[in-house]
């Protein structure tokens, strides 16, 4: 019997992400997905209905390396095998389910009557029924684009918080939320290093990565010019995909007065490495964009940017119009790579932001920039709680509590 077999753990949740949420926060990326099929558990006030559950069987790794080549592999086998186990579970289950259904069914009205009177005359009045703020506040949220996840959690805070005599208080209930959501934004702190400071952003196409790496050279050169110094930066792009991606960030490198280098193999990029960080303040490194779903490409980038010695800050940029399913796709798969923050871009292109609100802090991620336009110098800010606060729509806002709260 193998090591596996011996160590092969189960766990059961509302979905199969909900099953990696719970995996996360146990283990964070150390397991893998063995199996996966499908349980059915009673449901309902008498346990009349029976509901699927997801259950993950899972071993725990115990290590920190990443090898690319096997986790897109092994994470391939595993959807396949746990598409054919669920499949085959549910054929077998089907007849079962309508045999435990018919069985349930054949309780007597008289003992039926009886359980109903009984359950009933126990219930509180009312409870059977929403309170009208929370109602109220779950459209608001909706309107933002809030995930659903997201609202019922909000949901149940309020339930909990909130006396029945306090739900009347609606401005309570509103000015409350408001302070859980900025608590729920984590930003990003950005740690000393030691030159040479290297910073690589990764994302999908099309969301700014080449623009945004400039701005952040940019605050970095007047950082130093601010204390009558003259920064020591060069960029390099390992972007080979993109047609005019070498050009693009040459036109910016010329007008900073900054070099641009071209790495195509990760060899290229060690040596480029090499070459510069006795002398550099900071590198700048552009990356290609792939789709989330690209695996072979996005293992490609991965080990071209695996340079030993280098310790980057990556950061993944996406863009604020993303779709929350989208979002929560794009941060799974470029999960390899140990991204410490997320930038978003294009902030002036949404009205709502609900969506990476909700996803960034269901994903446990924090925020580190936020982009809102072309111009380099200026088109860029440090995220904060309180600029998501003051965008919520319909949501009355009280700027001085918030700024006072949440201003860093």
């Amino acid at each position: 019997m193998g090591y596996e077999d011996i160590n092969r753990l189960t766990i059961t949740g509302n979905s199969l992400e909900d099953c990696r949420d719970k995996l996360y926060k146990l283990y964070g990326n150390d397991y893998r997905i063995v199996d996966k099929a499908t349980d059915w558990v009673a449901c309902g006030l008498f346990k009349l209905r029976q509901k699927p559950v997801t259950k993950l069987t899972y071993v725990v790794n115990h290590q920190n390396s990443y090898n690319p080549d096997n986790y897109f592999a092994d994470r391939k086998r595993e959807e396949e095998q746990m598409e054919k186990n669920r499949e085959a579970f549910l054929e077998k289950q089907s007849s079962t389910l309508v045999t435990a259904t018919i069985k349930q069914l054949n309780k007597t009205i008289e003992d039926l009557k009886t359980e109903i009177d009984d359950k009933f005359s126990k219930m509180p009045v009312g409870t059977a029924e929403k309170p009208e703020s929370i109602l109220k506040i779950e459209q608001m949220l909706s309107d933002n684009d809030f995930t659903l996840s997201y609202i019922n959690m909000i949901s149940d805070k309020i339930r909990n918080e909130f006396s029945l005599e306090q739900l009347e208080d609606f401005e309570l209930v509103e000015r409350r939320v408001v302070d859980w959501i900025g608590e729920s934004i984590s930003i990003h702190q950005e740690k000393p290093h030691r030159p040479p400071h290297v910073v690589i952003i990764v994302g999908p196409t099309g969301v700014g990565k080449t623009t945004t790496l400039v701005k952040l050279a940019a605050q970095f050169i007047i950082q130093f010019k601010n204390q009558n110094k003259k920064a020591e930066i060069c960029f390099i792009t390992t972007d080979s995909m993109r047609v005019g991606a070498m050009e693009q960030l040459s036109r910016w490198g010329e007008l900073m007065n900054y070099n641009v280098l071209k790495a195509e193999k990760p060899e290229d990029l060690q040596t480029l490495y090499e070459q510069n960080r006795e002398n550099m303040d900071a590198i700048f490194i552009d990356t290609s964009g792939f789709s989330p779903n690209d695996a072979t490409h996005i293992a490609k980038m991965k080990m071209l940017l695996d340079v030993p010695g280098m310790n980057p800050d990556i950061s993944l940029a996406v863009t604020a119009s993303t779709k929350a399913r989208d979002l929560q796709n794009i941060m799974q798969n470029y999960e390899p790579f140990g991204y410490s923050s997320v930038i978003i871009t294009k902030c002036d292109e949404s009205s709502q932001f609900g969506n990476i609100i909700s996803v960034v802090s269901e994903r446990h991620k924090e925020l580190s920039y936020l982009t809102t336009g072309q111009q380099i110098s200026q088109c860029i800010v440090n995220a904060d709680p309180v600029w998501f606060l003051m965008r919520l729509e319909n949501f009355k806002i009280d700027r001085v509590h918030i700024e006072d709260k949440f201003a860093r």
